[in-house]
């Protein structure tokens, strides 16, 4: 095909006026042997791209026209078309051209429907960025028109009331037992005193006072024991509940939100 279309080239006066050297040449001519073969084997893409490389290298008018050809069978009308037209300005007396002059003519409602989509969606495309930048307008007034959101709400929820007022009544039960646990060492510390004083001589353990002082004694140091375990006892628990109970106390924090609101808690101990 481009040793008759070249061969009507020259005949017709429309030859390139430019030498290209053999070398570049000789590329050039690599590149149409494989872009007809790919031609002939309907694979028109990669033909394409072999022919623009082609004319990138000695500009023949010749490889315009296998371009067109080739954007022809794969029904893209504009690139056709287009190139038909620089295949027309490139060579004016083509032999070929009423041929070219009629694909233009076939090609030219395809192509005006194409420009006519082309500006169909370009100005669909505005539209939707017009009306985006309404939307975004009217959001914005919108959000300047809105009073602001009311400060975030602190309190405390306390869960551990219960736990602490336990603690509270046993601290006081402690205290107390340990008061009386004192008083009663005391007791018994002044009966063991005055039994030793008695006895200081010798000891009748016959004698009602001596037998009284030692019982005394002996009663007072069990209830001042008794006093020391059970008010220990009640201290240390009632001081276990009253941390427990603290930590059953939550710091909430409700902030406003868009269509509701948010709730934080924060333990304290």
């Amino acid at each position: 095909m481009r040793a008759v279309i070249l061969a009507l080239v020259v005949l017709t006066g429309v030859a390139r006026a430019d030498k290209v050297d053999p070398a570049t040449q000789a590329k050039a001519d690599a590149l149409f042997e494989k872009g007809q073969a790919l031609y002939l084997g309907d694979e028109f893409q990669g033909a394409i791209e072999l022919f623009k490389q082609a004319y990138e290298l000695v500009r023949d008018p010749v490889y315009l026209f296998n371009i067109a050809q080739s954007y022809r069978k794969v029904a893209d009308c504009e690139n056709a078309f287009d190139y038909y037209t620089q295949y027309l300005q490139a060579a004016p007396n083509a032999e070929n051209k009423a041929k070219v002059q009629q694909w233009l003519r076939e090609l030219e409602p395809c192509v005006d429907q194409r420009k006519a989509d082309h500006e169909a969606a370009k100005r669909a495309e505005e539209l939707e960025r017009e009306r985006q930048q309404e939307e975004d307008a009217r959001r914005k007034q919108q959000a300047m028109q809105q009073p602001p959101p009311p400060p975030p709400r602190e309190t405390d929820v306390d869960g551990g009331g219960s736990l602490r007022a336990a603690g509270y009544v046993g601290m006081a039960v402690g205290a107390l037992g340990l008061g009386v646990a004192a008083y009663y060492s005391v007791e018994g510390a002044s009966a063991r005193d005055d039994l030793k004083k008695l006895c200081a001589q010798g000891c009748d353990w016959n004698l009602p006072r001596v037998r009284s002082l030692d019982s005394d004694g002996k009663t007072d140091n069990t209830r001042a024991t008794i006093g020391y375990i059970g008010g220990g006892v009640a201290a240390v628990a009632g001081v276990t509940l009253c941390l427990v109970g603290r930590t059953r106390v939550d710091h909430v924090i409700v902030s406003p939100t868009d269509g509701g609101a948010a709730v934080t808690a924060q333990l304290r101990f």
